[in-house]
């Protein structure tokens, strides 16, 4: 397998949808389309994010949708158990279920002044799991009987895998995308590292960002620190590919050579090194998180307060790293149409520290 993988971003897009038709229909039998609970969510929410993908996709995901559908009906009318293991899975689709298919609303976004605002209906289905619970440590073991990104996860849902930057690693799909071509990578699942970034995986993670942004214009990664609405502790970045850039990237703000203060404090490193530094101030303290967004050649860096020690208004479920590079996330159709820049603002407000390093 190649090093650095994609040379453009056309290969990355036929590989990437690809791979979601491919999932669809994996399991299809002479009962009908049964591609699992888990895979047909992951599909029909990436669907409902890209209208490109949605319409490639509409027919199979509908015949798809009925066939579930119906093999739950017969097993809850026969009063059978469901597995456990499924119960989340079995959660969302009944909530889709309950909306319908004709009813889920495709991902839009609107600009709001300096910000882009997104209105994400399918994502708000999602299970919070981590991301729901006060956090009292910045580290916290690995557990291995919580969620996590297991060997079959990985071979099911990577579109993916082989050597980056030395290390083997995979590209899923995030199973509720909020991002254009968004994707999970996992470096070394096998390792079982912990939600907690090493100078050995931040330096990689800036040489990864580098090298496929050659190939990749608008290339770039998010990290969750614990704290910040990460809802997995198992080492994990999210991609992206967003040519048009990121709002955080204007040239308007200060931290950018401009005259505009940002919203919240952001920190801007050309060199992983130098990041490192400002990173372990914030390990060292342990009463903060922070979050990341590496692109080719920078990292912008945010200290902020931690999930639950704050209330974050309704019409989010908290800032992470999208939210910080400017996209604001609704789940709400009112609060995607009503929303304006003092809310935004007042949200950030809410991270902020009393002592920046």
């Amino acid at each position: 397998m190649s090093d650095f993988p994609f040379t453009s971003e056309s290969e990355y897009v036929t590989q990437y949808r690809d791979k979601l038709a491919a999932m669809l229909h994996a399991q299809r039998n002479n009962n009908g389309y049964d591609p699992g609970l888990g895979s047909f969510i992951l599909v029909c929410a990436n669907a409902y994010f890209d209208r490109n993908i949605l319409s490639e996709l509409d027919d199979d995901l509908r015949r798809t949708f009925l066939s579930i559908r119906e093999k739950y009906f017969r097993q809850f009318a026969e009063g059978r158990i469901v597995d456990d293991r499924q119960a989340e899975d079995l959660l969302v689709f009944l909530k889709i279920a309950l909306v319908g298919l004709e009813q889920l609303r495709v991902t839009e976004s609107r600009p709001l002044g300096d910000w882009v605002v997104q209105f994400n209906h399918i994502r708000s289905f999602r299970p919070q799991r981590s991301a729901a619970r006060a956090v009292a440590s910045i580290d916290i073991p690995f557990n291995e009987s919580a969620f996590h990104y297991d060997h079959d996860l990985c071979q099911r849902e990577s579109f993916w895998s082989g050597k980056l930057a030395g290390r083997t690693s995979y590209l899923l799909y995030n199973k509720y995308p909020f991002a254009r071509l968004h994707a999970l990578l996992i470096p070394e699942p096998e390792n079982h590292q912990r939600q907690y970034l090493t100078r050995e995986y931040h330096a990689w993670a800036w040489e990864v960002t580098r090298a496929l942004g050659l190939g990749l214009p608008g290339f770039g990664m998010g990290y969750n620190s614990l704290g910040t609405f990460a809802s997995v502790n198992h080492l994990h970045f999210q991609t992206f590919i967003q040519p048009g850039g990121i709002p955080v990237a204007s040239d308007k703000w200060r931290h950018n050579g401009g005259m505009k203060d940002y919203a919240l404090p952001c920190f801007v490193f050309n060199s992983w090194e130098d990041s490192w530094q400002w990173m372990e101030k914030i390990y060292r303290q342990n009463t903060t998180s922070f979050n990341l967004i590496y692109m080719p050649g920078k990292v912008y860096c945010f200290e902020r307060k931690r999930q639950n020690t704050y209330r974050h208004a309704r019409w989010t479920s908290g800032f992470a790293f999208y939210e910080l590079s400017g996209n604001i996330i609704t789940f709400s159709r009112e609060g995607f149409s009503q929303l304006t820049q003092d809310q935004v603002g007042k949200e950030f407000k809410k991270l902020r520290v009393p002592q920046l390093h």
